[in-house]
């Protein structure tokens, strides 16, 4: 079934909204297939005919979160010029959107802890989009002279060590209370990453 069937399909959706509810109120954990089709009104078969098992639906859910919010952030950046400008929000929106979904699910805090591949290998089925936005605002900023000429190796590079900058930003975002205090400091960060702090 192609994306655009899958997101058309009001059953699916109502899977995905109910699942959302619950994790989003009781953590992975405690949430169950059965109480899942209990939310939508519909029997257990019938998440069974869409997804497989929880742990489908809970990448499904994550994915469409992610997919939400990256377009938010490419509304966002359609509406300043310059590739730094860009950038700045680009990173900011996502991880600030990162801060927001630990309160939303910091139940789910406890159950990341013991089984921390359920975000990472669903993060990873995005890395590759987020690195050709990155690569892709790099050519902006390289056109527009904001940015010194670069090979398609170095940039590359800097696409992916940004990448893994993001990741363990909102990872500690995501899981650290102690780091909520840096989330004032993303625009900072951002600048810093794109325009480096050498006088």
């Amino acid at each position: 079934m192609v994306n655009s069937q899958i997101e058309k399909d009001p059953i699916r959706e109502d899977i995905l909204n109910g699942a959302h509810t619950l994790f989003q109120r009781f953590g992975f954990k405690k949430t169950t297939m059965e109480d899942i089709a209990r939310q939508i009104g519909k029997s257990k078969s019938a998440l069974y005919y869409y997804y497989k098992t929880k742990e489908e639906i809970f990448e499904a859910v994550v994915l469409r979160d992610m997919d939400c919010q990256r377009e938010v952030a490419l509304n966002a950046i359609a509406e300043v010029e310059s590739a730094k400008d860009k950038f700045c929000l680009f990173f900011t929106s996502i991880l600030q959107d990162v801060r927001r979904k630990a309160n939303q699910f910091s139940l789910f805090r406890n159950d990341f802890f013991e089984n921390p591949h359920l975000i990472i290998n669903i993060a990873k089925q995005r890395e590759e989009e987020v690195s050709e936005l990155i690569k892709n605002l790099l050519i902006l900023g390289i056109s527009r002279g904001e940015v010194k000429m670069m090979s398609a190796a170095e940039m590359e590079v800097w696409a992916k060590m940004v990448n893994i900058t993001m990741r363990a930003i909102g990872s500690k975002l995501f899981l650290d209370e102690a780091f909520d205090d840096m989330e004032e400091h993303l625009p900072f960060m951002a600048e810093a990453i794109f325009c480096g702090v050498g006088k």
